[in-house]
Protein backbone atom coordinates (compact mmCIF):
# COMPACT_ATOMS: atom_id res chain seq x y z
CA UNK A 1 0.00 0.00 0.00
CA UNK A 2 1.26 3.45 -0.88
CA UNK A 3 0.08 6.69 0.61
CA UNK A 4 1.04 9.94 -0.98
CA UNK A 5 0.42 13.22 0.81
CA UNK A 6 0.74 16.73 -0.39
CA UNK A 7 0.96 18.77 2.80
CA UNK A 8 2.32 22.29 2.86
CA UNK A 9 3.24 23.25 6.45
CA UNK A 10 3.87 26.85 5.37
CA UNK A 11 0.35 27.12 3.94
CA UNK A 12 -1.17 25.67 7.11
CA UNK A 13 0.77 28.07 9.33
CA UNK A 14 -0.09 31.02 7.09
CA UNK A 15 -3.81 30.15 7.16
CA UNK A 16 -3.72 30.31 10.98
CA UNK A 17 -1.91 33.66 11.04
CA UNK A 18 1.44 32.09 11.88
CA UNK A 19 4.65 31.63 9.90
CA UNK A 20 5.30 34.48 7.48
CA UNK A 21 2.07 36.23 8.48
CA UNK A 22 1.92 38.73 11.35
CA UNK A 23 -1.85 38.34 11.84
CA UNK A 24 -1.61 36.22 14.99
CA UNK A 25 1.07 38.44 16.54
CA UNK A 26 -0.97 41.58 15.83
CA UNK A 27 -4.04 39.89 17.33
CA UNK A 28 -2.02 38.93 20.43
CA UNK A 29 -0.74 42.51 20.84
CA UNK A 30 -4.27 43.89 20.54
CA UNK A 31 -5.57 41.37 23.08
CA UNK A 32 -2.77 42.23 25.53
CA UNK A 33 -3.57 45.94 25.15
CA UNK A 34 -7.32 45.33 25.51
CA UNK A 35 -6.97 43.13 28.59
CA UNK A 36 -4.40 45.51 30.14
CA UNK A 37 -6.67 48.57 29.83
CA UNK A 38 -8.32 48.17 33.27
CA UNK A 39 -4.86 47.91 34.87
CA UNK A 40 -3.25 51.00 33.26
CA UNK A 41 -3.12 54.06 35.56
CA UNK A 42 -5.78 56.59 34.65
CA UNK A 43 -6.63 60.03 35.89
CA UNK A 44 -7.81 61.64 32.66
CA UNK A 45 -7.19 58.63 30.40
CA UNK A 46 -4.33 60.05 28.34
CA UNK A 47 -1.82 57.31 29.15
CA UNK A 48 -4.32 54.52 28.63
CA UNK A 49 -5.81 55.96 25.44
CA UNK A 50 -2.58 56.84 23.61
CA UNK A 51 -1.06 53.37 23.49
CA UNK A 52 0.49 52.39 20.18
CA UNK A 53 0.64 48.89 18.74
CA UNK A 54 3.38 48.28 16.17
CA UNK A 55 2.18 47.29 12.70
CA UNK A 56 3.88 43.91 13.02
CA UNK A 57 2.46 43.39 16.54
CA UNK A 58 5.86 43.14 18.24
CA UNK A 59 5.36 45.99 20.71
CA UNK A 60 2.68 47.81 22.66
CA UNK A 61 4.02 51.26 23.57
CA UNK A 62 2.71 53.93 25.89
CA UNK A 63 4.43 57.05 24.45
CA UNK A 64 3.67 59.58 27.18
CA UNK A 65 6.77 61.08 28.85
CA UNK A 66 5.55 59.98 32.29
CA UNK A 67 4.73 56.38 31.26
CA UNK A 68 7.96 54.88 32.63
CA UNK A 69 7.60 56.21 36.14
CA UNK A 70 3.91 55.28 36.17
CA UNK A 71 4.95 51.76 35.17
CA UNK A 72 7.65 51.50 37.85
CA UNK A 73 5.35 52.98 40.51
CA UNK A 74 7.92 55.25 42.18
CA UNK A 75 7.85 59.00 42.72
CA UNK A 76 10.53 60.91 40.81
CA UNK A 77 12.04 64.18 42.05
CA UNK A 78 14.76 66.73 41.34
CA UNK A 79 15.85 68.50 38.21
CA UNK A 80 16.68 66.71 34.99
CA UNK A 81 17.90 64.08 35.13
CA UNK A 82 15.30 63.17 37.72
CA UNK A 83 15.85 60.38 40.17
CA UNK A 84 13.59 57.90 41.92
CA UNK A 85 12.84 58.70 45.56
CA UNK A 86 11.80 55.21 46.64
CA UNK A 87 8.31 56.43 47.59
CA UNK A 88 5.40 54.57 46.05
CA UNK A 89 2.98 56.40 43.77
CA UNK A 90 -0.70 56.44 44.62
CA UNK A 91 -3.08 55.64 41.77
CA UNK A 92 -6.66 56.63 41.03
CA UNK A 93 -8.60 53.39 40.69
CA UNK A 94 -6.15 51.40 42.80
CA UNK A 95 -5.69 48.54 43.55
CA UNK A 96 -6.72 47.46 40.03
CA UNK A 97 -4.87 50.30 38.30
CA UNK A 98 -1.22 50.65 39.14
CA UNK A 99 2.37 49.77 38.30
CA UNK A 100 3.52 46.82 36.18
CA UNK A 101 0.11 46.66 34.54
CA UNK A 102 1.03 44.07 31.91
CA UNK A 103 2.48 41.65 34.46
CA UNK A 104 -0.51 42.01 36.75
CA UNK A 105 -2.90 41.51 33.84
CA UNK A 106 -1.08 38.31 32.87
CA UNK A 107 -1.28 37.02 36.43
CA UNK A 108 -5.04 37.62 36.47
CA UNK A 109 -6.08 36.97 32.84
CA UNK A 110 -3.52 34.59 31.33
CA UNK A 111 -6.19 31.95 30.69
CA UNK A 112 -8.44 34.43 28.86
CA UNK A 113 -5.54 35.57 26.71
CA UNK A 114 -4.55 31.99 25.89
CA UNK A 115 -8.11 31.07 24.96
CA UNK A 116 -8.65 34.04 22.67
CA UNK A 117 -5.37 33.51 20.80
CA UNK A 118 -6.07 29.78 20.49
CA UNK A 119 -9.52 30.54 19.07
CA UNK A 120 -8.02 33.03 16.62
CA UNK A 121 -5.40 30.58 15.36
CA UNK A 122 -7.76 27.60 15.28
CA UNK A 123 -5.99 25.75 18.06
CA UNK A 124 -6.92 24.58 21.52
CA UNK A 125 -5.64 26.14 24.76
CA UNK A 126 -3.69 23.95 27.16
Amino acid sequence: MRVKTNISPAAILRSRGLGDSDRARVFLANEVARLSDPYVPMRQGTLKNTREIAGDGRTVTYPQPYAHYQYTGEVMAGRAPKHYTGKALTYHGAPMRGPNWNKRMLADRKGDLTQSVARFTGGRPK
